[in-house]
């Protein structure tokens, strides 16, 4: 039994919005969106803006039983709102820092349409979401001051939990609240959708396999038989920005599934089943003529690969991926690569081989590249290969003025892996874009 007057219920409306502009004003992270009070943590931590309407634009309406969408550790609510906005449902927020929850409620009250009367029921709790008796008796009690009899249950659970600043690598245990607690204490509460529970988990992309595999393993725990999707998100920064778990009626009928984000939309998906991936090192410079292709690293992160080479690898085409790992995954073929949606949103640069060069581009050596290129027809090159990252962007500008009057193509240079008798050592490839 949860103790009295543990929780306390903040109800967006204007004087909470007074309250907060008094605090941090409101400001729009982008050109047309709207305006939240935010700290400059709660700026660094929340869910951009973009990714929580296309995250909400994911879910099917008719997948949710009835009730309200639940968010146990909710923070700014930008996502919460965005749930709330897409799916036309009262949204309750659960936070654990007073000062966070009133911003987090101002911006629900901003975000509102004031038509819409299930807005009314909008809360955001102070306390601790792990105690789902407690916050559900405070939610239900404020309910019935403002004059509402409705005791509606949970129809989704979304959970982001705070996990260790600026960590590299990360323990679930080291996550706040605890997945498992927060889970089996709202089992209760959760009205199961037409193929189980609706619940998101969103994790840290870090998570490596393993851990991967224990979150799974506790799923199964409180709810177990009910199927998952795991999704790999990127933005294009050549990194994995967000790697959710979806569950129940929720999940797809693939176990995996990766997105290529855009400023506000999803530009590209692939879902299946994960596949090893095989790389090969060259023993030789690669043929002149031939394609690579620098992938998006949530392709092969999410173990999809397979299923996006299916589309963009001509049948009967030859392939090898030449680096698997890292930031710049990258792939040599026979034939150009497919200009499917699907396949195009997952492609970094793409291009054929025209130059191969032994040593990396240097202060000293920028005429010289820039003069050889521009015999080749090209215009342009974006250096895409591992430098000092202080003067990458130094010798990129240089590059860029020495070309400045040179007109052809674009192009991309990357560094590959050689093995040879005599060792191992790397190679700088100009590709022309396609």
């Amino acid at each position: 039994m949860s103790e009295e007057n543990s929780h306390a219920t903040v109800k967006p409306s204007k004087s909470v919005a007074n309250e907060a502009e008094n605090r941090v004003g409101a400001k729009s992270a982008r050109k047309g969106e709207p305006e939240f009070h935010l700290t400059e943590q709660m700026r660094r931590l929340s869910t951009p803006w973009g990714v929580a309407l296309a995250r909400a634009n994911q879910i099917d309406p008719a997948s949710l039983g009835p009730g309200i969408i639940l968010d146990a550790a909710v923070g700014s609510g930008l996502q919460l709102i965005a749930y709330s906005n897409v799916l036309k449902r009262p949204s309750l927020g659960v936070e654990i820092d007073g000062n966070v929850a009133v911003l987090c409620a101002a911006n629900m009250f901003a975000a509102a349409d004031s038509d819409d009367i299930q807005r009314s029921m909008d809360r955001v709790i102070i306390g601790d979401s792990t105690d789902s008796e407690g916050v559900m008796n405070e939610f239900w009690s404020s309910l019935r001051e403002s004059g509402t009899r409705a005791h509606p249950p949970v129809a989704m659970l979304h959970l982001d939990p705070a996990r260790p600043r600026d960590a590299q690598k990360h323990h679930i245990d080291e996550m706040e609240p605890s997945i498992e607690s927060v889970l089996s204490s709202w089992k209760q509460y959760l009205e199961l959708g037409p193929r189980g529970p609706c619940i998101l988990l969103d994790l840290s992309p870090r998570l490596d396999s393993g851990q991967r595999s224990m979150v799974d393993e506790i799923v199964e725990r409180v709810f177990p038989g009910y199927s998952r999707t795991w999704e790999w998100m990127s933005r294009g920064g050549g990194r994995v920005d967000r790697l959710s778990l979806w569950i129940g009626s929720l999940s797809s009928s693939q176990p995996r599934r990766c997105i290529r984000m855009g400023t506000k939309n999803i530009m590209s998906e692939i879902e299946g089943d994960e596949n090893e991936v095989i790389g090969i090192r060259l023993l030789e410079p690669p043929p002149f003529e031939s394609w690579i292709t620098i992938v998006d690293p949530v392709v092969l992160e999410s173990g999809l690969q397979d299923d996006w080479i299916s589309k963009a690898i001509p049948d009967g085409s030859g392939y090898s991926w030449i680096r698997t790992e890292g930031r710049r995954p990258l792939l040599i073929h026979t034939e150009p690569i497919s200009e499917d949606d699907d396949v195009r949103g997952f492609v970094v640069s793409t291009g054929q081989v025209v130059q191969h060069r032994l040593s990396p581009p240097e202060e000293h050596t920028i005429a010289q590249i820039a003069s050889s290129l521009a015999r080749l027809e090209i215009g342009s090159v974006t250096l895409r290969c591992s430098l000092d990252p202080e003067m990458h962007p130094k010798l990129q500008r240089r590059l860029h003025k020495a070309m400045r009057e040179v007109e052809g193509s674009r192009s991309f240079m990357v560094d590959i892996e050689l093995s040879r008798e005599t060792g191992d050592y790397s190679m700088f490839v100009v590709c022309r874009e396609d």
